[in-house]
Formats: structure tokens, C-alpha cells, sequence
């Protein structure tokens, strides 16, 4: 899948793509144990890994296989998380999302209003069919989330994830186009 150049806006955050001279503001986010809490690797322990994250979600974009978006709030231009879109399969139009907030953040509808604007793009832009999400059972508020767009549990993958020791479950997450649009309606 070939992507434009995407520039999403809601009423208080920018959407783009991440760049370079975001490595130091990735890092800050992805070394927080709190924040990485259910994420399927560990929490960066060096700013050389947030270089990498850049690096790859810009080879990712040229080549259409993953787009990693930086969501930046309006007010002060300051990145608070990411908003990834990955396995993307084109002939079958689907694709999995995945996201993380800095912790400052938590609470305020910030992820919502970011997450809404990724699914609109998803299906109105890129004409997908089928979004999927993988997360943790224990990560309640990720569950909410999902399930306010309307997502669906569709299955429970057992010890599917070994991190640094810790083995967890993943809950399986979809949500279908033609069920986001009898949301809307």
C-alpha cells in the first residue's frame, strides 16, 4: 500500500508522521516502565532505540508496510504518543493499530480523539475493511477504548507473548467497516 503524505488534525492534536527531531521526545515515552507496561517489548533503555523506531517507521512509510504517526498536541507542539498502523495486508484491506500515550496525558480523551481520527482514515481513506488490535486482558483501559469505536473481542491467545521473562495472554480485537459506519449512523 502506497501512503500520501498524512496529515490528520482533530480539535486538539496534529497527526503526522514521525520524523528525525522526534527521536528525543519517542524516547521519553517508550523508556517509561508505566507506559510500555503492556507493550509486547521492553520499555527503551537508550535514545539509539528511538533513532531506530524513526528510522524504521520511515522506511516503513516509503515502502507502504507500516505508517507510525506522532500525535502532537496543538497548544504547545509537544508529542505525546504514537498511533501505528502495521501487517498490513492490501489485497485482503486489513491492518492492525496499536498506540501508546505518555502517561502525563492518561485520562484527558487525548488518546480517543486520536484513535477516532486514525480509524476515519483507516476506512474513508485508505479503504481498508478490517482493523485488529492485540493487547493485553489486564490493560482495561486499552479494552474500553477499543470497545467505544466499536472493536469486538474475537478470541483470547494464550502465553502469547514472553517479555523479559513475563508471560501474558492476548485478547484479540476487530472491528469491521461496515460496523464503524452503523456506529455512525
Amino acid at each position: 500500500m502506497k501512503f500520501d503524505t498524512v496529515h490528520l488534525e482533530t480539535e486538539r492534536v496534529l497527526l503526522r508522521l514521525v520524523t528525525h527531531s522526534d527521536s528525543r521526545s519517542l524516547n521519553e515515552i517508550y523508556s517509561d516502565p508505566k507506559a510500555m507496561e503492556y507493550w509486547s517489548s521492553l520499555p527503551f533503555n537508550d535514545e539509539s532505540q528511538a533513532i531506530e523506531l524513526v528510522q524504521s517507521a520511515i522506511g516503513g512509510f516509503d515502502s507502504g508496510k507500516s505508517l507510525l504517526l506522532a500525535i502532537v498536541l496543538k497548544e504547545s507542539n509537544e508529542l505525546i504518543g504514537t498511533l501505528s498502523l502495521f501487517n498490513i495486508h492490501a489485497e485482503s484491506k486489513r491492518a492492525e493499530i496499536g498506540y501508546v500515550l505518555s502517561r502525563l496525558f492518561w485520562r484527558k480523551g487525548l488518546m480517543a480523539e486520536s484513535l477516532e481520527a486514525l480509524i476515519h482514515f483507516c476506512f474513508e481513506h485508505l479503504q481498508l475493511n478490517r482493523l485488529e488490535a492485540d493487547i493485553d486482558p489486564n490493560n482495561k483501559a486499552s479494552s474500553a477504548l477499543l470497545e467505544k469505536y466499536g472493536f469486538k473481542v474475537e478470541g483470547l491467545l494464550k502465553e502469547r507473548w514472553i517479555i523479559n521473562g513475563n508471560v501474558t495472554d492476548s485478547e484479540i480485537y476487530g472491528l469491521v467497516k461496515a460496523n464503524y459506519n452503523k456506529q455512525l449512523n
